[in-house]
């Protein structure tokens, strides 16, 4: 941008209003209840091992083969976490994609004749984005890379292509599945500037080689998780939704991408998919006319809104042809949900509002500007600033040098208001095995089979089972560690603790 003073502060205002909440609740930027700690574990056993690159780690059941989702991204925060902690490693990675998404929308909306500052804008307080964002899905924060990639697709010259390659190649190397949708769009749009304008076919194919070459040695590395080994999706099964502004499960409810609003989640333990598009910026599109643009939102939304169409929480009964047409492609039958499709929508829109916006007054432009920004920082579902999830381990967790040597079982394990994930980042506190698996909450099978088991299983439920009189755990269990507030009922099965921490924490030695 022309303009770079006023865009660097307007870019600093951005970062400031995201992380505004750190400086009266300091953590994770993210909802504790949704899957900041299990990205946030990764990043930091990643720090760990600097320089090397492990494929997996013993410090959890089942993630012997563990390649992330996002090498660049647990790149960049492993390396500012092994400097600073992993804490601002995370935090780092989070507030860095609110300029990316900023200056991707802004040269976008030039390249496409639209105004800069309502383009970027758009992008940047994009709700779907917000969403990611707050739910820790840090493999979608990079969706301003693919506004960079479109900005120069089908311009002629060999830097464009070029360009565009390595901008859709470093996006997938950030996430797949922004990466996935990015790719469908590029080869539609390819397509149409190639007809429109034979010059840039050269840049087009240059830069299908350049980002095909960089997506090679990834697509090697997730070779499992692109043939769908080991997937876990589920059958569709339609239900009223509470939170349908959020969209928690699938995909997105009609009726909340026009419905602007708060929704408080609570304590639920969910994922953030808003599907609020902005009614500023849809007004903008609509007065821009006609783009290239159109198509791609359409479409990323008809995606987002899951297998079966849903309204104000309620299912409709009536299958989505768009959500069945995209299963149908390579990859597409992967998405656990679908609502992730609007973040691309969020790209096309930066586009349509920014035209619209360019079609007014210098003075026009201003306020639209303005308007937008106040529309989608506050009138999301999810208004700024973002949640933070506590990040302090319990103290207990720190004394675990003076017992003996071996893994570590965290209770509760599960349960209302319990994060099965957050133990995995208390553990840089230890750094002993934890007997837990990222992926699925509660004990183990073998465990939950034994009276020992199901005591300690139902440790956060109202009506808990009773500690069984000699209680029983498997050889590999060293240690018991209590988080604060479950102390009490935990000493009643095992007796007083070996250790305990200010906060109520406490640990027991097991196999003495």
């Amino acid at each position: 941008m022309r303009d770079r003073l006023p865009a660097l502060l307007v870019v600093l205002a951005l970062v400031a209003a995201f992380a505004a909440r750190l400086l009266w609740s300091p953590g994770l930027l993210g909802a504790p209840g949704a899957e900041v700690y299990g990205h946030a574990w990764v990043q930091w056993w990643h720090g760990v091992a600097l320089p090397a690159w492990p494929a997996g780690t013993d410090l959890a059941s089942g993630t012997d083969a563990w390649p992330v989702i996002d090498p660049l991204p647990t790149a960049l925060a492993a390396l500012v976490g092994r400097l600073l902690g992993p804490v601002s490693g995370y935090n780092t990675w989070i507030l860095l994609s609110v300029p990316l998404a900023f200056f991707g929308g802004a040269r976008l909306a030039r390249q496409a004749g639209g105004d800069p500052w309502v383009g970027g804008l758009t992008l940047a307080l994009w709700p779907p984005l917000v969403g990611s964002l707050a739910s820790g899905l840090t493999e979608d924060a990079a969706i301003g890379l693919a506004a960079l990639a479109f900005s120069t697709l089908g311009l002629p010259g060999w830097r464009a292509g070029l360009w565009t390659g390595l901008a859709l190649g470093a996006l997938a190397w950030c996430g797949l599945v922004n990466a996935w949708f990015a790719a469908l769009a590029a080869v539609g749009l390819g397509l149409v500037a190639g007809l429109r304008d034979r010059r840039a076919w050269p840049g087009l194919l240059l830069g299908a080689v350049v980002a095909a070459a960089l997506v090679a040695p990834l697509a090697l590395m997730q070779g499992d998780r692109l043939l769908g080994v080991g997937h876990r999706s589920g059958a569709f099964t339609p239900r009223p939704e509470p939170l349908w502004r959020l969209n928690p499960w699938r995909g997105i409810d009609l009726l909340s991408l026009l419905a602007p609003g708060r929704q408080d989640p609570g304590d639920a333990l969910i994922r953030f998919h808003p599907g609020y598009l902005g009614l500023s910026t849809l007004g903008l599109a609509v007065w821009g006319g006609w783009s290239r643009w159109w198509p791609v939102l359409l479409l990323s939304a008809g995606v987002a809104l899951g297998p079966g169409l849903s309204a104000g929480g309620q299912p409709l009964g009536i299958s989505n042809p768009f959500a069945a047409a995209a299963a149908l492609l390579p990859g597409g039958g992967l998405l656990n949900h679908h609502g992730r499709a609007l973040l691309l929508g969020g790209v096309a829109m930066a586009a349509l509002a920014s035209r619209g916006a360019a079609r007014l007054s210098a003075r026009g432009r201003r306020i639209a500007a303005v308007v937008v920004a106040l529309d989608l920082a506050l009138l999301s579902p999810l208004p700024l600033p973002l949640p933070t999830a506590p990040a302090a381990p319990p103290a207990a967790a720190a004394q675990l040098g003076a017992l003996r040597p071996g893994p570590v079982l965290v209770v509760p394990a599960a349960g209302p208001g319990v994060h099965f994930q957050r133990p995995l980042f208390d553990q840089r506190a230890h750094g002993r095995r934890l007997l837990l698996s990222p992926n699925r909450p509660g004990l183990s099978p073998g465990l939950m089979r034994t009276d020992t088991g199901r005591w300690l299983a139902g440790l956060a439920f109202p009506e808990a089972a009773p500690p069984p009189e000699s209680p029983v755990f498997p050889p590999a269990v060293a240690v018991v560690l209590a988080m604060p507030g479950y102390a009490e009922a935990v000493t009643a099965g095992l007796g007083p603790p070996d250790v305990t921490g200010a906060d109520g924490s406490a640990a027991w030695e097991i196999g003495r």
